[in-house]
């Protein structure tokens, strides 16, 4: 029997997944006989999004009749503009500065669903601060005051991770803005190496790379974003306003296939080691293919909530990057950003009518 015929029985077997996995032959056979209404994704290959990846791999997009064309880029910053320009009908989005500038400016789009937020133990990014640091004491959020005069690096200016950091250093007592300063030009993979250089003195990465950096005992992670920012939303699918209005069906649609993938997620990062065949389909899609390394960093593989955005969170980080750092030129309302009713739609629809057993 082949490893990859004898991973889908397993999958099938488990009490988590066969549900699932049931739509792979059920949607196939529906694809067969009826043509499929096409979608077209960005996404960028980061563990929280395998929600996206993940019903494709499963077979579950075909069960509600929808053929999925997934288009890959290296980050969410990049997704705007195609969205804007309508080369695809959604994408994920990151919480940023920029996103918030691209809406004020008149970005015809709106976040529909989770990604990716914060909830009690699974936030994906972790604060850090060199080891040197953490021995003379440096260990809990509110020993960052030691921070002030000293250098902190986030991947981009703007970013959940500044905001995340940001957060960190307000409750610590440092003005944000002047107390500390920040790198905001190089990648983050880059960081870790900086932090065994003592080129910089305390960061916030993502958690997997926040994980690497301390085993090579180059820091110490001290907190995850579900500390600094509890409930923060990092991530969103967001939809075409015109492609909202006159295929709200086949978003809807989408939408239910979303959810289930998430609450196939959020269960499988909350035990991966007992869903191992999950987790080799989620690795096909995302930058970290080591297994192990997963399982260590888990279950902060960020949290996907199936009601949509958390919009007070999606506000205070408009309000952050308005009010603190000048970084977004003009607020707009959650009316302007969210669009919670997809969401609420998909979810009755899912319960009502279960596509995926």
């Amino acid at each position: 029997m082949s490893r990859n015929l004898q991973s889908r029985r397993d999958i099938l077997n488990t009490g988590l997944a066969a549900g699932a996995f049931a739509a792979f032959g059920s949607g196939i056979r529906k694809a067969r006989a009826q043509k499929l209404d096409t979608i077209n994704i960005a996404a960028s290959p980061f563990i929280n999004q395998s929600v996206v990846f993940l019903p494709k791999e499963l077979g579950l997009y075909a069960k509600v009749g929808i053929e999925a064309q997934i288009r890959t880029f290296p980050d969410g910053a990049l997704i705007v503009a195609p969205l804007i320009a309508g080369d695809v009908d959604l994408g994920v989005v990151t919480c940023s500065a920029g996103l918030f500038n691209s809406i004020s400016r008149g970005a015809a789009m709106k976040a529909a669903l989770c990604t990716g937020q914060a909830q009690q133990g699974r936030g994906g990014t972790a604060i850090l601060v060199r080891t040197d640091l953490y021995e003379a004491g440096v260990k809990t959020l509110a020993d960052l005051k030691a921070l002030k005069g000293k250098t902190v690096a986030v991947g981009a200016a703007g970013s959940i991770n500044q905001y995340s950091m940001s957060r960190a250093l307000v409750a610590a007592g440092l003005n944000p803005l002047t107390d500390v300063s920040w790198q905001t030009t190089v990648a983050q993979p880059d960081i870790v190496k900086q932090l065994g250089q003592k080129q910089v003195d305390a960061a916030e990465l993502t958690y997997f790379l926040a994980f690497l950096a301390q085993r090579q005992g180059f820091a110490k992670i001290i907190a995850s974003r579900d500390d600094s920012a509890p409930g923060s939303q990092v991530s969103m699918l967001a939809v075409r306003d015109e492609f909202a209005a006159k295929q709200r069906d086949l978003v809807v649609r989408y939408a239910m296939a979303h959810v289930h993938a998430a609450r196939l997620f959020n269960k499988v990062a909350g035990d991966p080691e007992k869903n191992r065949d999950l987790v080799e389909l989620i690795t096909k899609n995302i930058f970290v293919k080591d297994i192990s390394l997963l399982n260590a960093i888990a279950p902060h593989w960020e949290y996907v909530a199936e009601g949509g955005p958390n919009e007070a969170s999606v506000l205070a980080q408009q309000d952050f990057w308005s009010d603190t750092f000048k970084m977004v030129e003009r607020k707009v309302p959650a009316s302007r950003i969210i669009d919670a009713s997809i969401a609420a739609e998909a979810v009755k629809r899912l319960d009502a009518e279960k596509p995926f057993g």
